[in-house]
């Protein structure tokens, strides 16, 4: 997030592991982890900051393994739509919308810290369909710990019908990486 005055406050960088794989949802994010890589940061932060850029923003950055470099190229000037991580891993992201333009707040850097698991499918799934063991080895022990959201289950909306369609959707998922991960 950049403040009404072009200075970034917040960053949070989330780590794709798996996206989706049917025909209309390919390219959809279905698990990132949040990461910490502040030269990725400090290159964001910069463009940013020299083009005087207010609100929130979200880049497309891939890592190119023919040079070892990251490469940007694409900027969403907006939230995402997986940009529930970002509230995951510990950013109320209202909170500085209201800093900023209600109390006028000069507000410091903040980045995110610890590692947080974000899936939109269920965990069986991600662990047999990521494929770099570090990555697998690294959802199972945040899973573990309690570090995992999937933000379709939210417990105060936990009405009947809505949980059951939730859980289908959920297991649908199942079926679809079946089908359509090569």
């Amino acid at each position: 997030y950049s403040d009404q005055s072009g200075k970034v406050v917040m960053m949070c960088l989330g780590n794709v592991l798996l996206e989706e794989h049917t025909p209309l949802g390919k390219g959809n994010h279905a698990v990132i982890i949040t990461d910490r890589n502040e030269e990725l940061m400090r290159q964001a932060r910069e463009f940013l900051e020299n083009i005087h850029y207010v609100g929130f923003s979200n880049f497309d950055i891939k890592y190119d393994y023919r040079d070892g470099k990251y490469k940007f190229f694409e900027i969403n000037t907006r939230q995402g739509r997986s940009n529930y991580y970002v509230t995951a891993s510990g950013f109320n992201v209202a909170r500085y919308l209201v800093d900023d333009y209600i109390y006028n707040k000069d507000m410091d850097l903040e980045l995110s810290k610890d590692p947080y698991l974000w899936t939109v499918v269920p965990d069986w799934v991600a662990l047999k369909y990521v494929k770099q063991e570090e990555n697998v080895k690294q959802i199972k022990q945040l899973i573990d710990e309690g570090k995992e959201v999937n933000p379709l289950f939210y417990k105060p909306d936990n009405a009947i019908y809505r949980r059951l369609r939730m859980i289908k959707a959920t297991l649908s998922h199942y079926y679809k990486y079946k089908k359509y991960y090569k």
